[in-house]
């Protein structure tokens, strides 16, 4: 993924992570197109990472909320979400790349106001879907879901699944 080595060239020592919107699609009952790519960084350097895409002409969102992404982000478009990395996210390697696991990108969907199109009911579908179709592995679901402050709302929602 090319942001990525963008990034880590220019800020080879702070922790990144990426992901792409359409990574979701498959989950998803209602069909909504999400182009988006999210690079999540280490508190301390987000801010300079979203600076120096902007720099470079991406067009980049610094930890959108609810209503900026209703109001202002088409998710047809290429957009980049930069956000702050939780820590101990549970994280996996593909072609040496850092990206999410499910469980981090289930437990975020639920949590960040970003993901407010995919809340609710919506959730449920979605958490459904991926147990049905993946192995997600619980305790790890859990564990990231217990470092946001979501654990027994999660637990209970894939007991009942």
């Amino acid at each position: 993924m090319e942001i990525y080595q963008t990034l880590k060239n220019k800020y080879p020592f702070t922790k990144i992570c990426v992901y792409e919107g359409p990574w979701i699609s498959p989950l998803l009952h209602h069909i909504a197109s999400n182009q988006t790519i999210y690079v999540e960084v280490e508190k301390d350097a987000s801010e300079f990472v979203f600076d120096h895409l902007r720099v470079d002409g991406v067009k980049a969102f610094y930890k959108p909320d609810q209503d900026m992404v209703y109001r202002y982000i088409n998710l047809d478009e290429r957009n980049v979400f930069v956000k702050n990395l939780v820590s101990e996210a549970p994280l996996q390697k593909v072609d040496d790349i850092p990206v999410s696991t499910l469980e981090k990108i289930l437990v975020d969907i639920y949590c960040d106001p970003d993901f407010s199109y995919l809340q609710g009911s919506e959730y449920v579908r979605i958490a459904e879907n991926a147990m049905t179709i993946f192995n997600i592995n619980k305790t790890k679901l859990l564990r990231y879901a217990n470092r946001r402050g979501v654990k027994e709302e999660l637990e209970k929602i894939y007991n009942e699944i």
